[in-house]
């Protein structure tokens, strides 16, 4: 029995509707775990600062393994002079108008 050309397109169109609802239910278990992911370390910021505000130091702390999970943040590596010219260059050349 062959299915006519509604049943075949229908088919098409619930598979697509399934993989959207999918994607939907995985971006918002992300977004999710993103935001239980920041709770937790806002709560470790808060139990380090509690920890050392009643004497212990960072370097006990890491030598039993509880060392700050997210490192200082450092500058960015200086760029030499041809550097930022060569990256200006790229960026003007960018922001002119197609002739």
């Amino acid at each position: 029995m062959a299915l006519n050309l509604r049943e075949v397109v229908e088919a098409q169109i619930a598979d697509k509707i399934a993989k959207g609802e999918a994607l939907e239910q995985k971006i918002t278990a992300a977004d999710d775990a993103a935001a239980a992911l920041d709770v937790a370390q806002k709560e470790v910021t808060s139990a380090r600062r509690d920890a050392l505000s009643s004497g212990w130091t960072e370097a006990e702390l890491k030598s039993l393994g509880l060392a700050n999970a997210r490192p200082a943040r450092g500058r960015k590596p200086r760029t030499s002079k041809s550097e930022q010219q060569a990256l200006g260059e790229g960026q003007a050349r960018e922001c002119e108008p197609d002739r």
